[in-house]
């Protein structure tokens, strides 16, 4: 099965960049379908103003080979199903929705009608719309659903410049939260360490001038040396003292600061013990300090 001709339902930044990718690779955007006419009006103003557009999904999907629903992560299941209702999905097509948390299963109510489903998830972070555009072609897509489809989505994931990646349907919960704590959970460790510095009274400001170069040369570490080699600083060396001396400084800022201080040490213990740096006996003597 060759795929032309595509459909997207939602049009706010992931489908507009899609549609917007997709036309430039050749493919056929047979319309957009959005919630109101002011989305569907900004996702034109950057596809094409001759892209047919729509409120209402099932006048299009039928024309599609490939449905993409990128709406809302909560509305996705309920999208499809309303789609489905007025008989709007046709055997011999695939439809996608490019969520990351949620399996394709999801998605059972277009299946029932003879489609293909499948989950498309670029593995990015899309602050807006000309952002999704520069990043989703050098982007990873994780890929899970019907087998038959697999193929052709990475087909098209190859077109558009990306890397397909597979896995199983039931391991996209662990997928995502691996996801979770490289993307959302590292900008909150980095709020963290401003509020650190605010308590000593530096101010947002100096703290990003003060950080981020620290910061960026940890990401350049980790991706030139991979996360266990890459690792520094008092754990890896087994400095008790140090550690003490923070555990201290934490009691006099915010409780909640010492509880996270505590848990990502104990598993920093393992990294340090793997790069082989930390003794277990300096191990020990730092989980005695950081709880087991």
């Amino acid at each position: 099965m060759k795929v032309r001709k595509i459909a997207i339902v939602g049009a706010g930044i992931v489908g507009t960049a899609l549609a917007y990718l997709l036309k430039e690779k050749g493919y056929t955007i047979v319309g957009m379908a959005g919630k109101g006419e002011e989305s569907l009006r900004k996702a034109t103003s950057l596809v094409g103003s001759e892209i047919r557009t729509t409120t209402t999904p099932e006048e299009i999907t039928p024309e599609a080979d490939l449905v993409f629903i990128t709406t809302s992560d909560s509305a996705i299941q309920e999208v499809c199903e309303a789609i489905a209702g007025k008989g709007g999905f046709r055997p011999g097509q695939i439809v996608v929705h490019t969520c990351g948390a949620l399996p394709s299963t999801i998605l059972t109510t277009a299946k029932e009608q003879g489609a293909l489903i499948a989950s498309i998830h670029p593995l990015q972070s899309f602050a807006d719309v000309e952002t999704a555009v520069k990043v989703i072609p050098s982007s990873i897509f994780n890929l899970e659903g019907d087998q038959e489809a697999i193929p052709i989505l990475s087909e098209l994931v190859q077109e558009l410049g990306g890397t397909p990646l597979s896995i199983d349907t039931q391991e996209k919960p662990l997928y995502h939260a691996a996801a979770v704590v490289a993307c959302n959970f590292f900008v909150t460790l980095v709020y963290l360490s401003y509020q650190l510095f605010e308590v000593i009274g530096i101010s947002q400001e100096d703290a990003a001038q003060a950080l981020l170069p620290l910061i960026k040369g940890t990401v350049n570490n980790i991706e030139h040396l991979g996360p266990v080699k890459a690792l520094t600083g008092p754990i890896a060396r087994g400095d008790v003292g140090v550690i003490k001396g923070h555990l201290e400084a934490l009691k006099t800022a915010d409780p909640r600061f010492t509880d996270i201080y505590c848990a990502i040490s104990r598993l920093t213990v393992e990294v340090g013990i793997k790069k082989g740096t930390l003794t277990i006996e300096k191990a020990e003597e730092i989980l005695q300090l950081v709880g087991r």
